[in-house]
């Protein structure tokens, strides 16, 4: 079980660096390992892109939740708050002036 789910992840990492070229090759070695058609290769390849750039956008948006929820737990303060705090600040000095 250990190994399978190994592979998985193996696999995952894969898919998030592969590149035309790269599925290119991969799936020219599975034509001639006569795994894969000729004419399947095509499909093959934009398949292979697709399920690729669908991973790096998964891969992404774990990874800017988790950083969201650590700053949300830490209670960092974020530029937003930062640059609202500033908006509060002007808004006095104005009610000041006058």
């Amino acid at each position: 079980m250990k190994k399978l789910i190994e592979q998985g992840f193996l696999a995952s990492i894969g898919f998030l660096s592969l590149t035309r070229e790269r599925s290119k090759e991969f799936v020219d070695e599975l034509v001639k390992k006569g795994e894969v058609r000729r004419d399947e290769s095509k499909d093959l390849i934009e398949r292979l892109l697709k399920r690729g750039e669908e991973e790096r956008e998964a891969i992404s948006k774990l990874v800017h939740n988790e950083v969201s929820t650590v700053m949300n737990e830490l209670d960092l303060v974020t530029q937003k708050d930062i640059q609202n705090l500033a908006n509060k600040i002007d808004a006095l000095g104005k009610k000041l002036q006058k």
